[in-house]
């Protein structure tokens, strides 16, 4: 099921779509501002590494601090 750009909210916010390119980009993003030393491949990695280790309906947040942790 694709993404319905249309309902936008806290439930959005607070998951990350592995199906949908833009939201994993961005997430990648947004881990290499605060890893600017490591590739976008190694960050790309390490969040999905994450998302596998935590379920990704757990949230957005969960799957960061996963993914923070497995850069250090």
């Amino acid at each position: 099921m694709s993404d319905n750009k249309n309902k936008i909210g806290r439930q959005d916010r607070n998951l990350i779509s592995f199906k949908e390119k833009y939201e994993v980009d961005y997430a990648v993003r947004q881990l290499q501002k605060q890893f600017p030393d490591e590739a976008k491949q190694d960050v790309k990695k390490a969040l999905i590494k994450a998302a596998i280790a935590v379920n990704p309906s757990e949230g957005r947040e969960k799957i960061m601090r996963q993914a923070r942790k497995n850069l250090k």
